[in-house]
């Protein structure tokens, strides 16, 4: 008898340890990315204005982004333009939140238009524009959740 209220009392304590799947709801394939910005200070000293501007960017899956930037034929999953100072030492706030996002491995390219010189509509990074590296970029998006992130300006154009 005892042991029926042994097992009966597990039973009771691990009968709301349920997953998605185990409910038969499906796991959230989509999410968010909440994004703040920082510069690398040594580039940003080094650059012939202040650290201000629009940045121009876009999400891409990591499968298809290499060191290089993204492979021959991948879309990007949507653009980036947003308004950054960056003339502090510390990261900013968040400063935009991303539309539903694949739930896998997500890259942010893109770069800060410090001159304001660039085209409207296709907007590229010109000489000493603080841009971003694939590999300080990549960020898993988990889905059904909104997950922060620092997008990192680590390099300025050549």
């Amino acid at each position: 008898m005892r042991a029926l209220f042994v097992l009966l009392a597990l039973t009771a304590c691990t009968s709301d340890l349920t997953t998605p799947s185990d409910t038969g709801t499906p796991a959230p394939t989509e999410g968010t990315l909440a994004l703040t910005f920082r510069i690398d200070t040594d580039y940003q000293a080094a650059m012939d204005e202040p650290a201000i501007g629009t940045f121009y960017g876009s999400f891409w899956r990591g499968s298809e982004v290499t060191s290089l930037g993204p492979d021959d034929g991948a879309e990007d999953l949507g653009g980036i333009e947003v308004a950054l100072d960056l003339t502090a030492a510390n990261p900013t706030g968040v400063l935009l939140t991303s539309d539903p996002l694949p739930a896998e491995e997500i890259v942010v390219l893109g770069f800060l238009d410090s001159d304001a010189n660039a085209v409207p509509g296709a907007p590229e990074p010109d000489t000493k524009d603080p841009v971003t590296l694939p590999n300080d970029n990549d960020f898993d998006v988990v889905g059904g959740e909104e997950t922060t992130v620092e997008v990192f300006l680590g390099f300025l154009n050549p």
